[in-house]
Parts: C-alpha cells; sequence; structure tokens
C-alpha cells in the first residue's frame, strides 16, 4: 500500500539516486571502496561532524549524497549547517539524501523551512514536508495543510501532519486539520496520500470534529476498500465527542472482514464503550483470528459496564495459556479474579500465566523477592518492570534487586536508580563494578548512576576505594556524560572518548550478505537483507545467526496486527548480546513484512529484531529497517508469543 520513497543506497555498491547531476544524467563515478569505509567508520563511530567536511564537498555527488546520510545518523544539530549546503546541491540526488537527514536532525526546523521555500523538485519536497512533521513546530501546520493539494508532496504532507500531531504540536488537532485529512481519503486513490491521510489522522489526539467530517469518517469506515484505512480512520473516529450513538459502526467494525479492524473495533470499544457491549465482545471472544481474541480479552478489563468474570472465566479456566494470561490481567483491572494473584505464581501453572501475575502484583516483598531469586528469568524480568514502574517503590527496594544474580536486572536496577538518585546508592553500584565479568552495557548503567550522585553533590566525600575501582573503567570508551561527572568528582583524568568502541568489519565482508531462512514453528520466513540500506545491522544480524545465537529462540512478543519480535535468548525482552549496535536509519518503509532492529533508545540495537504485520508509517526514520519478507508473511502472521526458531541460515552471493 505504501510505495517505497527513494532509496538513499549511498555505498558503492548500491548507489540508487545518489549520483544523478543536475540535467538527470548518471554520474560516472561511484564511491571509492576506501572513501565508503572511511565515511562509514565515521558515521558508526559517531564522531563530530567535521570528520565528514572533506566529503561534503567532494567532487562526486555519490559522496556528497552518502556523507548526507551520515550525517542524519549522527542526529546532533551541530551538522546542520552542513546539511544546508547540502540541501542546495545542484545534484537531485544529493538533495534527496540531505533532506531526509535534516528530517533525522534536531533543530533542524529553520533550515527545512528555508529549504522548503526554494526547493521545486516534487520528491524532494515530499521528503522535506516529512521532515516537518518531525521537525517542525506551529507555524508548519499552514505549510502542510497547503501542500495536501500539492501534486507528488501530497503523501508527505499528510505524513508531517501526523508527525506533528503525535508529536502534540500546538494546532496539529485543530478541526480543519481533521476536515482536511478526511476529505483526502477519497474514492479514488492518488498515489500514497489517501492511505498517509488515514493514518495521520490515528496519530493525531483528536476531542471533536465537526458534523460533516464525523459522518464522512463513519462512511468511510462502512465503505472504503482499504482494511487499513479502515483501522486507522476507525482509531480516531471512536476517540471523537460527538452526540450520535457510536454503536451500530462499531458493531459494524467488529464484523469487518479484516482482522485489522476488528483488532482496531476491539480496542476502541475497550476505551470507550458502547452500547451491547458485553454481547459485541462476546463475539469477539470467539473470533477465528488469535489476534482478535487477545485485544477483545483486554477489551474486557477495561470497557465499563462489561462484567469480566461472566465473560472470561471459561478462558482464564481454559489451556491457552496466553488467553489465559491476558484473562488474568483483565480480571484483576476489574477486581474480579477469583483467588489473591500470588496464588497464580506456582510453578505448576502456564508460564503465560504466572508472567501476567507478577507483572499484576502490588506485594513489594514478593516482587523483589520473584526479582532475585525466581529460577526463571521471564518471571524476574516480570517481577522486576512492575516493581521499578511502580511510584511507591523505595530505593532500598531496588538496591536488593541490584544485589541480586541476574546481570540483566541489576542494569534494570541501576537505571532506575539514576532516575532516582540517593547517596546510599553508592556503595552498592561501586561493589557490583569491583567485580570481573561485567559487559559494556552494565558498566555504563552503573557509571551513569553514580555519576547521577556524584554530579549532582550529593555525597561530599566518595568511598575510599571509589578512584581504585573506577580508574580502569572510565578509559573504556562510549561512557558519556556521566562518566565525565564521575572523573571530576574523583580527580581522575576526563574520559577522551565518548564514542563507543566497535569492530568494524569491511564493506567487502557484508556486501556479500543478500538473504536469510527462518525456520519456525510456524512455518519458513525468507527475507531479503538490505546490506546497501544498513550494512552494520545485516552484518551483526548474520554472524549471530551464523554463530547460532537464534538457534532455540523464541518470538517472546506478538503484538496482534503490529510486530513479532524475536533475538532474545532469555526469552522476556531484557536479553541481548552483551553490545550495542549504531541506528542506521533510512528511507526504506514500514509497510508489511517489513524486517527491523528493535531498541531501547537511539542506538541501542543488539540481537532483538522484529517483523511488522501491517505498514507501520511511525517507525520509520526510527527503527532501522534491515531488511523485508520475500517469502513466508503468512507464517509470520500465524506466529504466536512463544513461537520457536530452530534456526536461521544466512545466504550469501556465491555461496
Amino acid at each position: 500500500m505504501f510505495a517505497p520513497l527513494a532509496l538513499l543506497g549511498a555505498l558503492a555498491t548500491a548507489p540508487a539516486l545518489a549520483g544523478s547531476n543536475a540535467s538527470g544524467a548518471p554520474a560516472v563515478t561511484l564511491i571509492p571502496p576506501d572513501v565508503a569505509q572511511d565515511i562509514w567508520q565515521v558515521e558508526l563511530l559517531r564522531l563530530p561532524p567535521d570528520a565528514l567536511s572533506l566529503w561534503v564537498v567532494d567532487p562526486s555527488p555519490y559522496v556528497r549524497a552518502r556523507a548526507a546520510e551520515a550525517l542524519g545518523r549522527l542526529r546532533v544539530a551541530t551538522a546542520i549547517p552542513q546539511l544546508a549546503v547540502l540541501a542546495s546541491d545542484p545534484d537531485v540526488g544529493v538533495r534527496t539524501a540531505a533532506a531526509f537527514a535534516l528530517g533525522q536532525t534536531p533543530g533542524a526546523d529553520a533550515a527545512i523551512v528555508k529549504r522548503w521555500n526554494t526547493e521545486t523538485t516534487p520528491s524532494i519536497r515530499r521528503l522535506l514536508a516529512v521532515a516537518l512533521g518531525k521537525q517542525g513546530g506551529p507555524p508548519t501546520v499552514e505549510l502542510l495543510l497547503n501542500a495536501l493539494d500539492e501534486p507528488g508532496v501530497a503523501p508527505g504532507a499528510a505524513e508531517g501532519l501526523g508527525r506533528l500531531g503525535s508529536r502534540k504540536i500546538e494546532g496539529a488537532a485543530q478541526e480543519r486539520v481533521l476536515r482536511s485529512l478526511t476529505l483526502h481519503i477519497s474514492p479514488l486513490p492518488v498515489g500514497d496520500t489517501r492511505a498517509y491521510a488515514a493514518w495521520a489522522i490515528s496519530r493525531t489526539p483528536w476531542t471533536t470534529g465537526d458534523a460533516a467530517t464525523v459522518a464522512r469518517m463513519a462512511t468511510i469506515l462502512r465503505k472504503d476498500p482499504d482494511p487499513h484505512v479502515r483501522a486507522w480512520v476507525l482509531k480516531a473516529w471512536a476517540g471523537l465527542s460527538t452526540p450520535e450513538d457510536r454503536s451500530p459502526v462499531l458493531a459494524g467494525a467488529a464484523t469487518d472482514s479484516a482482522p485489522g479492524v476488528r483488532t482496531a473495533a476491539a480496542r476502541a470499544i475497550g476505551k470507550q464503550g458502547m452500547a451491547g457491549a458485553d454481547v459485541v465482545l462476546g463475539t469477539l471472544l470467539g473470533d477465528t483470528d488469535p489476534g482478535v481474541r487477545l485485544e477483545a480479552i483486554a477489551a474486557v478489563g477495561t470497557c465499563p459496564g462489561v462484567s469480566a468474570a461472566g465473560l472470561l472465566t471459561p478462558i482464564f479456566a481454559g489451556t491457552n495459556g496466553r488467553e489465559a494470561a491476558a484473562a488474568l490481567k483483565a480480571l484483576v483491572a476489574k477486581n474480579d479474579l477469583p483467588k489473591p494473584v500470588k496464588e497464580y505464581l506456582s510453578p505448576a501453572i502456564y508460564m503465560p500465566v504466572r508472567i501476567a501475575a507478577a507483572e499484576s502484583l502490588d506485594d513489594v516483598p514478593t516482587l523483589v523477592d520473584l526479582a532475585v531469586h525466581a529460577t526463571d528469568a521471564p518471571i524476574r524480568s516480570a517481577a522486576t518492570g512492575r516493581l521499578l514502574e511502580r511510584e511507591q517503590t523505595r530505593t532500598a527496594d531496588v538496591l536488593a534487586v541490584l544485589a541480586g544474580p541476574d546481570p540483566i536486572i541489576a542494569q534494570a536496577a541501576a537505571d532506575w536508580l539514576k532516575d532516582h538518585a540517593d547517596p546510599s546508592i553508592e556503595r552498592p553500584l561501586l561493589d557490583r563494578l569491583k567485580r570481573g565479568d561485567l559487559d559494556p552495557t552494565e558498566i555504563r548503567s552503573f557509571v551513569n548512576a553514580l555519576g547521577s550522585v556524584y554530579g549532582a553533590g550529593k555525597i561530599a566525600r566518595p568511598a575510599a576505594d571509589a578512584k581504585t575501582i573506577l580508574a580502569p573503567l572510565l578509559g573504556m570508551s562510549g561512557l558519556g556524560a556521566d562518566a565525565v561527572k564521575v572523573a571530576a568528582v574523583l580527580q581522575l583524568p576526563v574520559p577522551t572518548s565518548d564514542h563507543p568502541d566497535r569492530r568494524i568489519p569491511s564493506l567487502g565482508e557484508v556486501e556479500n550478505i543478500v538473504s536469510a531462512r527462518i525456520y519456525t514453528d510456524a512455518g519458513e520466513i525468507r527475507i531479503a537483507l538490505r546490506p546497501d540500506e544498513a550494512p552494520y545491522a545485516v552484518w551483526n544480524f548474520a554472524r549471530l545467526a551464523e554463530q547460532g545465537y537464534f538457534d532455540g529462540v523464541v518470538f517472546h512478543r506478538v503484538v496482534p496486527d503490529f510486530v513479532i519480535q524475536a533475538g532474545d535468548p532469555r526469552g522476556d525482552g531484557w536479553g541481548g548480546p552483551g553490545w550495542e549496535i549504531p541506528d542506521e536509519i533510512n528511507m526504506l518503509p514500514y509497510d508489511e513484512g517489513a524486517v527491523g532492529m528493535a531498541l531501547s533508545g537511539p542506538d541501542t540495537g543488539g540481537s532483538q529484531w522484529f517483523i511488522t504485520l501491517s505498514p507501520q508509517p511511525h517507525l520509520e526514520g526510527t527503527y532501522t529497517v534491515f531488511g523485508h519478507v520475500i517469502y513466508g508473511q503468512r507464517a509470520a502472521d500465524a506466529v504466536q508469543q512463544g513461537a520457536r526458531i530452530d534456526h536461521i541460515e544466512v545466504e550469501r552471493l556465491g555461496s
């Protein structure tokens, strides 16, 4: 449904757009391998933008476009002057790369508007419109509204408005914006405008709409031929304050032919309620699609006026562990659970139900005990997550978790302690750092937590052994600003390198990795890998797969009509390989079947990856796309939480 935007393709192996001259004729030179390698190294190490200055003015448009891409991936405001120059380059491909990069760069709104006022190429203006949505403020609402009628630019304008709405920019949720977007969902599709308009409507927190707009949205829900459009519009329509009874439309959506629309209907009913909700939800609980059933179970727990016990008791007592776990959470939400939550933690009970019980507990001593002593990693993680999300949690409780044997749990505790700085955390953190088996991500978490108390002056005199423990660690690269605070307090040399210490292969090692065959319980999923767009992510995925890292790993996260996610040997979403890789944000779309890197923040990818089950444009510009399903999307759709990967076979050219 979403046509791919123009691809950067900046590596010498696949230059794509970059490298056409002002007349549109192809350039005659590609990127020399040594130059491609050097630019890649600057990008991966997150060096300052000045490190790319030589290539910003290179005679080759291929090189200049690659430099623009790298500048955007640095995501620092100091790259704006160079990007502004590249955005005015005579080469279309260079300007394309620069326009996308400006959208990735904080503080670039003025530079984007300046280029918007002079750029005439529709494909580049489309990228600039999206960039305005990512970086612009209230004045850009009017610019994008006007661009909705501009041929070739309209899809980007619609997407930009959606991004402004999701950022809650003032003026983005006006009734006239909703009216305009709705009018662009015409029966006759023009490019991607109608799809992006529907998506934009779903991303903005509307509260009201005029009567004609609301009626038009209801018509779209009944008649539009695109199920994604129907699902997105339903999400917004269900939240509007209208005098009309919404029950007939929601009931119709609950019987829609598309599972994604029925899923959206269940979510809407759970949030908004409706007359006869118990009957409609009862029907959805028996749906043929497992994702719809799960959303219906969750909706029972939140829908006003619905009895959870009557609808969910048979499911909770049934043999489907995942549905029983969802039912437990819903019954807890409605205070209808037949026994105390603690009684569902027995090892004899389905693991999904035990995890749900741990995630629903409010008993702090039990949570701490589970976080430290539970035999199964998913239970430890569930208990820790629940403990750390509670507003009443005390530092002493988290320090007890920090002292446990699980390094991932200790790291999560340290991250919490950083945001709740207290002098009492110094000694336990130093004791953890004295261990010699910590990986770089753990060390960074513990040093960051110490920096929060040292840097705030909450400890008048550091522990006597602090300097001895920390001196050898502060020389490690990639620790960040908190390490500088620690060094200053301890009067140690200031760390000179804030970029991570990464092994960087040659591009020649990566460019021949072409695909992977993922053998799962649900069938084979084959993906085309994209070393031209995300070489480090592809190389990292391939080396892990060839080491057998993914063998036996389960899909630990399955969200209906959204994603399936795997790559964590712990099976709970908290694990990784012990290192982090940089993001390689590109213009590949997050349509159905896109393969992306899972993150907990910028540049935190490792081994976890996901496959989209439907178009997800909001992921674009944040998560690296490094592949796409070319065979087995039905198998991906059939994956259930806990499904196992047998093994992954990486395919290379010439092998």
